[in-house]
């Protein structure tokens, strides 16, 4: 038995749910390749490699310092191997990072991904490591290669999961991705393509297009994985293991929302829907309605969720067993009750004292509140208090 078969533990990414069939695309669980492998030479160069970062890295150190190697040691997802990443940075040196490229390999260089699909993989950082960020670095340059093949190594290199970094002319270093805390066991990182964030690092050379922080091909490759410590400067040693990269499908959610009682543009009232698996919000999507009330939450993981949805002054109401698998999902309709003034998710005697305080208003009177215009008709009128008094004691789903 493996030391690594232990609790997965999701990140806020995203959480895939093991028992929903899904759609997948491999790219590498290192069960085909000699362990130890040869320094650098599967998937990933060894961490003093890229020129961005190697001036970070220590070097001279014993064995297994500035290694990246396929190895059996008991700690692997999947099979008896995973990738091992060990490195330490360089004292005194606050803005240090490292680049993880995968440039021209002898195994499994620069693999293409598509970025209609979500990439996931797993991680497993040893105790004694310090707190990182993770971000996926991809070369936009619209490859044709299959999944996991060569992509190629030209492109502008643009920062997938990134919310911040240390800005540079053209782009960012040190992105702040997905936080890592745990320690001594798997935990899996997803980077769900179609929506992540995105931060420009590096552009290439005309006549390629900039990296400007947009997935604009439907292709890229992964470039690298950039590890940033939370405590910068934080020497280390790293001990990361790798392992089962693969892409999944991702596929829509769409339907119908009714707000009741409303006669105003629907397509400017904005309905937040909290997306719930085991009473955890794994993700919060704002849609706009069409016309119509229609809806499309984008690029879904697989899984079975509960649906939260609520709109400023409507009650919340919650869809349950949603469940995403191989093809988009259609249908799922709600209607929400009017008269939440203050948004606690009740009808009750402080929404009528919003509604009292801002009676016979409209827009630009200092007591305007535009939530207090239930009927969504440009003033707050006794049809309101109509509105309000209909729905006197409605409580929304938790």
């Amino acid at each position: 038995m493996k030391l690594a078969r232990l609790l997965f533990v999701p990140l806020l990414a995203g959480i895939l749910a093991a028992a929903v069939e899904a759609q997948t695309f491999p790219i590498t669980n290192f069960e085909a390749f000699p362990a130890p492998s040869s320094n650098g030479a599967v998937m990933f160069r060894q961490p003093s490699f890229s020129g961005s970062t190697s001036t970070f890295i220590a070097t001279g150190l014993p064995a297994p310092n500035n290694t990246t190697q396929v190895v059996a040691v008991g700690i692997a997802a999947s099979g008896t191997k995973s990738l091992r990443v060990v490195w330490q940075f360089v004292a005194n040196r606050p803005g240090a990072w490292l680049r993880l490229t995968t440039f021209n390999t002898a195994n499994l260089p620069n693999p293409a991904i598509s970025y209609a699909h979500a990439l996931r993989f797993k991680i497993y950082v040893a105790s004694g490591t310090p707190d990182l960020y993770v971000t996926l670095g991809t070369r936009d340059n619209a490859n044709t290669a299959p999944i996991g093949g060569n992509g190629g190594a030209s492109g502008s290199i643009e920062w997938v999961g990134a919310t911040s970094g240390d800005p540079i002319t053209g782009g960012y270093t040190r992105p702040v991705g997905k936080l890592i805390t745990a320690k001594d066991q798997w935990v899996e990182v997803v980077f769900n393509l179609p929506i992540e964030p995105c931060l420009p690092f590096a552009s290439a050379a005309a006549p390629a297009p900039p990296a400007n922080g947009v997935l604009d091909g439907p292709q890229g490759t992964i470039e690298c994985l950039a590890f940033t410590p939370v405590e910068a400067g934080a020497v280390g040693p790293y001990v990361v293991y790798l392992d089962d990269f693969e892409q999944v499908a991702v596929h829509p959610i769409s339907g119908n929302v009714e707000l009741r009682e409303f006669e105003g543009d629907i397509t400017q009232v904005p309905v937040t829907v909290e997306l719930r698996q085991d009473g955890n919000v794994v993700r919060t999507a704002t849609v706009n309605l069409d016309a119509n009330g229609g809806y499309t939450i984008p690029a879904v993981l697989p899984g079975t969720y509960d649906l939260a949805f609520k709109a400023s002054h409507w009650l919340r109401t919650v869809v349950t067993g949603v469940t995403v698998a191989e093809s988009p999902v259609t249908g799922v309709d709600v209607s929400l009750t009017n008269g939440d003034i203050d948004g606690d998710n009740e009808v009750s005697i402080t929404d009528f004292g919003a509604l009292v305080a801002a009676f016979g208003s409209v827009p630009g009177n200092d007591n305007w509140n535009a939530n207090a215009d239930l009927n969504g008709d440009g003033d707050v009128s006794l049809l309101d208090l109509g509105i309000l008094v209909r729905n006197f004691g409605s409580v929304g789903d938790e």
